[in-house]
């Protein structure tokens, strides 16, 4: 299944097989300079997400993601934060994560 994750500052929107949702975490993962300043809340929160839009289970198969950064992207991104995303992707399950920019 194809997800795409659109990361905001403290929140983010799945959308896979016309299915949306926004999802919030517990705890926030967005710090003063990075959309992802703290790596466990937005794992959790993309875990989240990745439950509430369909995409893990059980008999489910990997998901693929790609990511979109939607704040904090000015000059683009840095190889720290791409190498971020891709483990917050990962350490939630997906099985292949793709970043891009829009």
């Amino acid at each position: 299944m194809e997800v795409t994750v659109k990361i905001f500052e403290n929140r983010m929107v799945l959308t896979a097989n016309g299915n949306t949702v926004d999802v919030a975490p517990s705890k926030p993962f967005t710090s003063t300079r990075l959309l992802v300043g703290t790596f466990m809340p937005a794992v959790e929160c993309l875990k989240e997400g990745l439950a509430k839009v369909g995409a893990t289970g059980f008999l489910k198969g990997k998901p693929k993601l790609l990511v979109l950064p939607q704040a904090m992207t000015e000059g683009g991104l840095s190889e720290i934060e791409e190498r971020c995303l891709l483990e917050v992707g990962l350490s939630a399950g997906a099985g292949k994560v793709e970043i891009r920019i829009t």
